[in-house]
């Protein structure tokens, strides 16, 4: 029997809390060894996922790999049994969930306000500044970026996303340069379309964009500083809607 204590039960159990992560346990379940094709084709995952979330396992002493032609896995043992001392649980993914939620919803909403406001054209060209900044990133912070992929499913995207957080690859201790790319994105979208609509119009697709943002997440925007150099003219809460413009 394998234990898992404290220092990565919570990691364990955030992990086994995802279907896929069972999915991919049940199909190691016969002992053998398999590799990541093998795999990829009794979980809904895809192989950049898989293949982390392999590694998540390998870290927790859960599957083993070896290396040949191919890299293959197996599971260690087939039973796991958690300690877990409330006393000493360790810290959990924190905000860092909550404030990539915060970038990518306000980010979407930017995209939206300018189909509803400027029509598709307008659209396209918010979505082309943050394309530009996402190619222009490293991979690391790229990544942040890729649910703003034209034709990408959102809910899907920050769902693996999340997945990602829970499983301890992005924790409290990112939320700097995570916090900087996201703001290095929205002044991209705002210099963009700054050079293609008046101020005004400008303004108030901003406005529109992040007023329930605002009214919702006042106290994590000001803990964590989320809007900084943003200024003020585009936050000031309207009740106008796009479509009365």
């Amino acid at each position: 029997m394998l234990e898992i204590r404290n220092g990565r039960t919570k990691r364990m159990i955030a992990l086994l809390a995802q279907e896929s992560t069972l999915e991919l346990l049940r199909a190691l379940r016969p002992g053998g060894w398999y590799s990541l094709e093998e795999l990829a084709g009794a979980v809904a995952l895809d192989k950049e996922l898989l293949r982390g979330r392999l590694r998540a396992l390998e870290e927790l002493g859960i599957v083993s790999s070896h290396e040949e032609e191919t890299v293959r896995f197996r599971l260690c043992n087939p039973r796991i049994r958690l300690e877990l001392d409330l006393r000493e649980l360790p810290p959990g993914p924190g905000y860092i969930l909550d404030v990539v939620r915060f970038y990518l919803r306000l980010l979407t909403n930017i995209l939206d306000r300018c189909r509803e406001v400027g029509g598709s054209s307008l659209q396209d060209d918010a979505r082309e500044a943050i394309a530009r900044m996402r190619l222009s990133l490293p991979d690391r912070e790229r990544a942040l970026l890729v649910c703003l992929r034209e034709g990408t499913d959102l809910g899907g995207c920050l769902r693996a996303l999340e997945n990602r957080i829970l499983a301890g690859e992005l924790t409290d201790a990112d939320l700097e340069w995570v916090r900087a790319t996201y703001l290095a994105t929205l002044r991209s979208v705002m210099d963009r379309l700054g050079a293609l609509v008046d101020d005004s119009l400008g303004k108030l697709l901003f406005r529109l964009a992040s007023r329930d943002l605002i009214r919702e997440g006042a106290d994590l925007a000001g803990r964590f500083s989320l809007l900084e150099g943003i200024p003020e003219k585009y936050l000031k809460q309207v009740e106008l809607s796009a479509d009365a413009y």
